[in-house]
């Protein structure tokens, strides 16, 4: 069975090309630009494993990454969060994972591969 893969990322081509090879790569994928996409997205159904921009219009991903950490309904999700500034605090985040940006395709993969256990 396919893993599920929500990407939420406000940078439409950055967005695209995760989704593009995480497809290529036998995932799921949906797609957001921002924290009301999240909260959408998770209504409808939870992913197996969310990629979740640091800089959102509307929030902000750490802040969001530790909301989903503290809910029990969403705590099992492994969560990857980006940057393209410097971060080195994945336990404050409670993130399973980081991603610098700029990134390369086999990184993205490897990383999901990686926390999707």
């Amino acid at each position: 069975m396919k893993k599920d893969v929500l990407i939420i990322e406000d940078d439409e081509d950055i967005r695209y090309l995760i989704a593009y090879v995480l497809k290529k790569a036998q995932y799921e994928v949906r797609i957001g630009a921002s924290a009301g996409d999240l909260s959408s997205e998770l209504s409808v159904k939870r992913p197996d494993i969310i990629i979740l921009d640091i800089m959102l219009p509307d929030g902000n991903g750490v802040e969001l990454c530790r909301k989903l950490k503290e809910d029990r309904l969403t705590r099992h999700i492994p969560v990857i969060i980006m940057s393209a500034h410097q971060f080195s605090n994945l336990e404050d985040a409670c993130a399973d994972d980081f991603i610098s940006k700029p990134f390369s395709i086999k990184q993205i993969v490897a990383t999901v591969e990686r926390v999707s256990g």
